[in-house]
């Protein structure tokens, strides 16, 4: 990318972040460390999808931080391809961040299950999502299964993970939602007997097609 390119694209970036936090109250896009840095630590939710691995340690800045959203800005044509790595997010989970509680990843080829073994030392964390991560699969679920505090689990579009990996999931009780939908791979019918072992919690399994493509 020229330093031209950089330019418009951190202009582009910065004017889109000023417009949705203007108009919609959204959480603020941020992109560096510096952007970090800005931020009140008082800050409690940020889109981070752009963050590289350098830039996670900045984050213990945010002492209040309580919701990492790595979803949002997929499709919008000035987010550049995710950079972080599991080297960042084995920053993140070195991190003194008592109060996070939610991670959303999305649409992140660059999540694997070797990812989720910085993921689980996240003692905090009760509420994960891997919306369309294809490398996510069934070893990855054994790993979460280790998370005693993770309460809810979003696996939409995951279609690697099998009825296999649902019986990890069996070893926590726990759960209070976990989402299936489009992950072809899980039947409805073991669903369903996750369901009756877990009466209390919510369950789901659809057809919808979750993909790469999606959601542009």
């Amino acid at each position: 990318m020229s330093i031209m390119q950089n330019m418009r694209w951190h202009l582009a970036a910065f004017c889109f972040g000023i417009l949705l936090a203007g108009c919609n109250h959204e959480p603020p896009w941020i992109d560096s460390k510096k952007a970090v840095l800005r931020l009140p630590a008082s800050t409690e939710d940020i889109w981070a999808r752009c963050l590289r691995d350098d830039d996670f340690a900045s984050l213990s800045h945010l002492s209040q931080l309580g919701r990492i959203d790595f979803v949002a800005g997929y499709g919008n044509p000035y987010t550049p391809p995710v950079r972080f790595s599991d080297a960042g997010l084995a920053t993140l989970a070195s991190l003194e961040l008592p109060h996070l509680t939610m991670l959303l990843f999305g649409h992140c080829t660059n999540v694997t299950d070797a990812s989720l073994t910085c993921i689980v030392k996240m003692k905090t964390v009760t509420y994960l999502a891997f919306i369309t991560c294809p490398r996510i699969t069934d070893a990855g679920l054994r790993t979460l299964a280790g998370m005693p505090n993770l309460t809810d689990l979003d696996l939409r579009g995951c279609k690697n993970i099998t009825d296999k990996g649902l019986q990890y999931l069996e070893t926590k009780s726990n759960w209070h939602r976990i989402y299936f939908g489009g992950c072809t791979r899980v039947s409805f019918e073991t669903v369903a007997r996750l369901q009756q072992l877990f009466p209390n919690a919510r369950i789901e399994r659809d057809d919808h097609e979750w993909s790469l493509e999606q959601q542009q």
